[in-house]
């Protein structure tokens, strides 16, 4: 309760500069208001009432007048008191209660302003890369007094490279904007998930040989599902090119298909440089990385957080099991129709 005082005193001499705490004494005051309000009615009901009954109920039964009316006085005050003391009772715990339902009100707001505030400020942070790269490479080409035909070539690439990442991150972004939408909707039909891994397996195979990383399908149980099929090649894609970014030179990445239980589930296995038991639990978290020293060519820190909502909208999960330094099992678990 101390407390309490402490920051209503802080907020009150506009010392305090949190933005939902002045929320919260400000939620309140009002919960406070309307009880106070209502306990002003119901008191005033309460008191005249039970007024009168105390009232008629003792006159006539003393032969003395005065000492009648003394008695029904002393009575009424004893009542009045006792309702107002009652009403402060009710108020100083309400008070408390009102704080903290107001704090619990407000708490999922909170959560959420302070994720999108942690989600502009890492776009803005993947943004400002690319950016000052494209920046640096035009100063350079603006200062050089004679063109160097190889050297003006290493520069357009470059910045041709990031404006390619830009494009991605931005593609991305909209993605996952699409999905917070409540217009944004899939065109369900009967698909072949093999037939669907088999493709983005043979569109990914050049960059796998670029690389010198094997990428193949080890075991295809025929499955079908009931989803969006550019959705699912999308997440797909993502989950096998997170595995190549992360897999060295002469390693290898793994797909497998199983039916179980009315369920399809997509193995993508690498041997990769895993991901580490503390960053397990945020991996699918927007922009999250879970080697911030890796390089920026891995990806835009998005397509395990779009995967994942791709497998939600298709009532599916993905599991993912790492160890450092021996590879990651990337696991999409899909229901099946027959």
């Amino acid at each position: 309760m101390k407390n309490y005082w402490k920051r209503f005193g802080a907020w009150a001499i506009g010392s305090e500069p949190n933005l939902f705490e002045r929320a919260r004494f400000k939620l309140t005051a009002l919960y406070v208001s309307i009880i106070i309000i209502i306990l002003i009615i119901f008191s005033l009901i309460l008191y005249f009432s039970i007024a009168k009954n105390i009232r008629g109920n003792l006159e006539g039964e003393f032969s003395d007048n005065r000492a009648q009316e003394l008695i029904i006085a002393k009575t009424v005050n004893d009542l009045r008191a006792t309702i107002f003391l009652i009403d402060f009772v009710i108020l100083f715990i309400s008070s408390g209660l009102s704080y903290f339902l107001a704090g619990e009100t407000l708490k999922p707001i909170q959560v959420v302003m302070a994720k999108q505030k942690q989600f502009i400020a890492d776009a803005s942070h993947e943004f400002r890369t690319p950016l000052a790269v494209m920046q640096t490479n035009l100063e350079i080409a603006a200062r050089e007094k004679e063109w160097d035909q190889k050297k003006s070539r290493e520069l357009i690439l470059s910045t041709i490279d990031e404006v390619k990442l830009m494009t991605k991150l931005t593609k991305n972004l909209l993605t996952l904007l699409k999905f917070e939408s409540k217009d944004e909707i899939y065109v369900f039909s009967r698909i072949n998930l093999v037939e669907i891994i088999a493709e983005v397996v043979a569109k990914m195979r050049n960059i796998a040989i670029k690389n010198q990383i094997q990428l193949s399908t080890v075991r295809s149980t025929p499955a079908l599902i009931e989803g969006d099929a550019e959705a699912i090649r999308e997440l797909i894609t993502n989950i096998i090119s997170n595995g190549l970014n992360f897999t060295p030179a002469g390693g290898f990445v793994r797909i497998t298909v199983d039916c179980r239980d009315g369920k399809a589930l997509v193995g993508v296995q690498d041997t990769g440089v895993g991901i580490a038991k503390e960053d397990l639990p945020h991996v699918f978290e927007r922009l999250y990385r879970a080697d911030k020293a890796r390089s920026r060519e891995d990806g835009s820190g998005l397509g395990l957080a779009i995967a994942d909502e791709i497998a939600r909208k298709h009532r599916g999960a993905i599991t993912i099991k790492s160890e450092p330094g021996k590879g990651t099992l990337v696991t999409i678990i899909l229901p099946t129709v027959t």
